[in-house]
């Protein structure tokens, strides 16, 4: 499994939109096989990137579409360990 980083950027009048994430992506990342490790939201509410495990970056970013859901940007990455 890769390590799949998903970035978006939210309007911060609507809190609602962030909220309501895991409620339509979970489906689809148990179709999937994906699993959720970790999200970092900024400050002020209006970016959060988010860290999932998955085959591939198009596997997530098809779970994205499916629930009708924005992102900025969709990478494969690897950790770096010192």
């Amino acid at each position: 499994m890769a390590r799949i980083i998903v970035e978006t950027t939210f309007d911060p009048t609507s809190n609602l939109a962030m909220q309501s994430l895991p409620i339509y992506l979970m489906p689809c990342f148990r179709d999937r096989s994906i699993r959720w490790l970790r999200t970092l939201r900024s400050l002020d509410h209006c970016r959060t990137i988010c860290e999932l495990e998955a085959a591939d970056a198009e596997s997530v970013r098809a779970s994205y579409r499916m629930a009708g859901l924005p992102f900025d940007r969709i990478w494969t990455a690897e950790l770096q360990e010192d």
